[in-house]
């Protein structure tokens, strides 16, 4: 399949592979959780992801949040303050280390704070052991949770006692989005710059892990571009420093919606930008038309890429993102 003419939507469609079907206007009720239903009845959307938008643009208007640098990072502990929750735990400081630090930088799989809920009163526990960025879209990820279940100043108690599933948990990572990578700051489209570059530049600014921030452009109020997918490139250690720059990187993560990338196990081809910009000594971008082929990733884009790090230390690390010519 040509993978870049798979159109779905305005912007592509989610990245995040499980929010595609919450997003769709046509999202039909059959057999969806009854936590997600009562969520989009309470705020009479069409889908559980404009319920979301929906919910996170009213927390954020009480925040107070105004368009602009000077109003971020946004502070999860006010959120939780006007959500009436309490934030527990010891908070991770700051990382106070290079914008280009990829320092505990993977796909989140599942929540790892801990959510509270005893009848009116809410906790949320920050995880132990987690980066700062990893502990911020924590807890905004239960902030998520507490939208769903919230019916005014009450909680649904009907719906609390179910336990989380898929859908909720798809809900409550966008939510962690749309609240620490607001709509009106996440403007790719006015910059004209790289795409990869301006990801790793808003995730320090922002103070989100870079997956989370390339999860951003895929999001469904992020129409300005239509990002494809997207491959965070690392170099292998069972590879032979002896071997040519393309043999020695290998996918660490993607986010390629509908194909099949071989993580750890695919290497970069000769001559393509990322293994040009992996070989170039320095932190370093580009833009390029490109046929692509990664596993079942397949189709003609243009490549925005950014590499840092060192090659002869083994930290050389590119980020590559896919979009419509």
């Amino acid at each position: 399949m040509n993978y870049s003419t798979n159109k779905i939507g305005p912007g592509g469609g989610p990245l995040d592979a499980q929010l595609r079907p919450l997003t769709d206007p046509n999202w039909s009720r059959l057999n969806s959780p009854l936590s997600v239903r009562r969520f989009v009845d309470e705020f009479g959307k069409e889908s559980p992801g404009a319920a979301m938008k929906f919910a996170a643009d009213l927390l954020l208007a009480a925040y107070g949040h105004r368009p602009g640098q000077d109003s971020l990072p946004i502070e999860v502990e006010k959120l939780c303050q006007l959500c009436g929750a309490d934030l527990k735990g010891v908070k991770p400081k700051a990382r106070t280390s290079s914008a280009y630090s990829m320092k505990n930088d993977r796909p989140r799989s599942g929540h790892t704070g801990k959510l509270y809920l005893d009848r009116s009163k809410a906790s949320i526990k920050i995880p132990d052991d987690v980066d700062h960025s990893t502990a911020r879209l924590s807890v905004a990820h239960e902030l998520g949770h507490l939208l769903i279940h919230r019916r005014g100043s009450e909680y649904d108690e009907a719906t609390m006692r179910l336990g989380s599933s898929p859908e909720e948990e798809a809900l409550a990572e966008y939510c962690a989005r749309l609240l620490l990578m607001p709509s009106a700051c996440w403007l790719p489209q006015a910059t004209g710059s790289n795409l990869a570059e301006y990801a790793i530049e808003r995730a320090s600014q922002m103070r989100v892990t870079i997956h989370s921030a390339v999860t951003r452009f895929g999001d469904p109020d992020v129409t300005s571009v239509r990002v494809r997918g997207a491959i965070l490139w690392r170099m292998n250690p069972a590879i032979s420093a002896f071997e040519q720059i393309e043999a020695r990187l290998t996918p660490q993560w993607h986010l390629c919606p509908g194909a099949f990338v071989p993580v750890r196990k695919s290497k970069a081809r000769a001559g393509s930008v990322v293994a040009q910009l992996a070989d170039a000594g320095r932190p370093a971008g580009q833009s390029r038309l490109e046929q692509v082929e990664i596993g079942s990733f397949v189709g003609y884009f243009r490549v925005d890429a950014f590499a840092w790090g060192s090659v002869q230390d083994g930290t050389r690390v590119v980020l590559s993102l896919f979009m419509e010519p």
